[in-house]
């Protein structure tokens, strides 16, 4: 393993088509021990390349690699180390999750028969039922209670949370706490659009957009930095052209400024209050809001670089 990384790719490009590239270019290193959440929209190249990391799709450029290895050619043993739940996984329709445990627990020495009944009787499921007469919801409970009991050094999850109701949402989540506490050292990379999920136990996160890793950043620096900003002026209006550092999106009522900044300190900005002698406000953000700002602010970024590079080709006379 290069240095101390679980989950690591370079220049990692995957199309599925002409002109319709699934995962651009992407560099991505996650480190021992980190909850690593992939965000974008649905269609934005997430599970693309999570099935990449996983060898379940060959790149077309660029390498992946989990514990060091490429997993298009990685034996048994290293796969045993690696959980991984697909968003739609198919399961063995005539095995009930009592066989689906005896099998799964060949592969792993840790297995623990006993935890198991007990963990599948905590979400209230049968161990004798066939898993082709669960519902839907019930057959991805049974999918991440196999990958998460068999406590993996590395476990990547895609969509984990499609088709649980709030119930089931909310145990999954105190199960992958569960093992985090257990066994702090595993990796966990989930993708999801689903961003209050991840407020609980992710450290870093990334957004993806248009198979593009738009930004990567660690959520505690990013809950600290940014900020809805209120700043009151005398008189009836707001200055044009007024700016506040690291303002991200802005809108005025009358005196009233109200921002959205990214602030590279909160020192920063208590300097410029004390400069400027305005009342100024700070409040909290959600992730949630977080996210939609910084979704809109790096999408409308890479639109207009796309845009440059497609006038670059048709001024060289390449359009494509």
């Amino acid at each position: 393993m290069s240095g101390l990384v679980s989950i690591e790719s370079a220049n990692l490009t995957k199309s599925f088509a002409p002109g319709r590239v699934a995962v651009s270019s992407l560099d991505l290193r996650i480190a021992p021990g980190t909850v690593y959440g992939l965000l974008g929209r649905n269609g934005a190249g997430k599970s693309t390349a999570l099935r990449l990391f996983m060898g379940l799709l060959r790149p077309d450029q660029g390498s992946a690699k989990i514990l060091g290895h490429d997993l298009w050619q990685a034996d048994r043993s290293l796969r045993s180390r690696i959980g991984y739940v697909a968003q739609r996984q198919l399961l063995p329709g005539r095995m009930s999750l009592e066989d689906l445990g005896r099998y799964v627990g060949r592969f792993h020495e840790d297995w623990d028969h006993q935890k198991w009944h007990l963990l599948v009787k905590r979400w209230a499921m049968d161990l004798k039922v066939a898993i082709g007469m669960m519902s839907g919801g019930e057959q991805r409970k049974a999918a991440l209670l196999l990958a998460i009991h068999a406590m993996p050094q590395v476990l990547i999850l895609d969509e984990p949370a499609a088709g649980l109701d709030s119930v089931a949402r909310r145990e999954l989540l105190n199960l992958l706490i569960e093992m985090i506490q257990l066994r702090p050292e595993t990796t966990l990379l989930i993708s999801t659009h689903h961003i209050g999920d991840l407020a609980r136990i992710a450290q870093e996160v990334g957004i993806m957009d248009r198979g593009r890793l738009l930004r990567t950043a660690q959520l505690d620096d990013l809950q600290e930095r940014m900020k809805k900003v209120q700043v009151v002026f005398p008189g009836n209006e707001a200055p044009a052209g007024f700016k506040l550092p690291g303002m991200i999106r802005m809108k005025s009522v009358g005196p009233v400024v109200t921002a959205v900044c990214e602030l590279d300190s909160v020192h920063s900005l208590e300097q410029w209050r004390l400069q400027s002698q305005l009342r100024v406000q700070t409040f909290p953000l959600s992730l949630e809001e977080i996210f939609l700002e910084l979704f809109e602010n790096t999408q409308g970024r890479s639109e207009v670089d796309e845009a440059s590079r497609g006038r670059e080709k048709i001024s060289g006379g390449t359009y494509e």
